[in-house]
């Protein structure tokens, strides 16, 4: 088992250092089928003449649907959990290929783990079989949920895909109860953003949050918002409608009903409103869309969606909300001196200076 285990984990190594493609993994030239699939349940040795090589072998009592290694989540987290050549995505502990990376997605928790990793809580939960807040019709994964519930493990964006298939982090196209939930990314031009495309990388196959931001392409709605709702379809929908309510005040809207996740700028109404100058005035600021790619300092165009708010995996704090005073030094939660709710919504809201002294 150390022997096979070594090997595996100095290919897998070799592949990722070795990959030139663009965009991400497990797509294209790095769809390798024998890391996730065995053809008899038996193997004991890798690919090569001699019997070296790359091999995972096969983990259980019994042999498991589509020829898989293993059970979906355990043979996912057999790379993404603690590997050390790949994103570590479980549990605040982060030994993966970026140790010092603030993960854009945060960290995921799961059932049966000890401590806070093992709490509902904190964000999404491997093997949950509890009902999606907010989704209409109900949904759940009565088998518990995995993680090819968001992201498609062979990197198909689905049919009529507007960018041939190329989905931003490899994320289904149909979550939920949702059909073509569309993001495109910069796949073709990495480290050049294309304000065309719902997102900008950086670098390839990069996951620290320096190395991304959200572009807003269609200015009226958000492709991420609308990707979410696959799961979580009553938190998210059109200004002025049932979802997220707004009622019409001079250039923009209030009396929500449910906090906008698109079509809705920073600072576009003054008085008790969003502060686009208390945005700018946090060193240490959340994500938020640009429709110009202008993030710090953010012009008039910014707007906040759901990973301005939730780490998109979860982290440390309820719900994942991302406690960010905008001061000291960020962090998966937020950041150092983040402790509360109200450090997140200081982010955009003067109010918070009232009450908290946030800066």
């Amino acid at each position: 088992m150390k022997l096979s285990l070594f090997a595996f984990t100095a290919s897998a190594a070799a592949l990722l250092a070795g990959s030139a493609m663009a965009g991400d993994y497990h797509k294209n030239g790095t769809l390798l089928c024998s890391q996730c699939h065995v053809m008899h349940f038996s193997q004991s040795h890798g690919y090569q003449p001699n019997g070296s090589g790359f091999y995972l072998p096969p983990q259980g009592a019994a042999p498991h649907h589509y020829l898989l290694r293993d059970e979906i989540n355990n043979l996912c987290l057999s790379c993404h959990d603690a590997s050390g050549f790949a994103p570590d995505v479980l549990g605040a502990s982060n030994t993966g290929n970026g140790p010092t990376d603030i993960r854009e997605a945060g960290f995921l928790n799961r059932l049966g783990l000890p401590g806070a990793d093992g709490l509902e809580y904190t964000g999404h939960t491997l093997d949950s079989t509890s009902t999606a807040p907010g989704s209409n019709p109900a949904w759940s994964n009565p088998d518990g949920l995995n993680c090819t519930n968001c992201h498609h493990q062979h990197g198909s964006g689905g049919s009529g895909h507007p960018d041939g298939g190329n989905q931003y982090r490899n994320l289904r196209s149909n979550p939920g109860n949702g059909t073509q939930r569309w993001v495109t990314y910069n796949y073709d031009t990495i480290g050049t953003n294309n304000l065309a495309k719902d997102v900008f990388e950086r670098q390839t196959a990069e996951y620290d949050e320096d190395d991304v931001d959200l572009n807003e392409p269609d200015t009226t709605k958000s492709a991420v918002a609308n990707w979410c709702a696959g799961c979580h379809s009553n938190f998210h929908g059109a200004v002025g409608g049932p979802e997220v309510g707004g009622v019409v005040f001079g250039a923009g809207f209030e009396e929500f009903v449910r906090h906008p996740a698109g079509g809705v700028n920073l600072g576009a109404l003054g008085g008790g409103h969003s502060s686009l100058s208390q945005y700018n005035l946090h060193t240490n600021k959340v994500k938020v869309m640009s429709s110009a790619g202008v993030w710090n300092p953010a012009g008039s165009d910014v707007t906040p969606t759901c990973v301005s708010c939730h780490k998109a995996h979860g982290n440390g704090n309820a719900f994942g909300l991302i406690f960010r005073q905008g001061t000291g030094t960020k962090n998966e939660n937020g950041d150092t001196p983040g402790n509360q709710l109200e450090d997140l919504c200081g982010q955009c809201h003067v109010q918070a200076n009232y009450f908290f002294q946030n800066p």
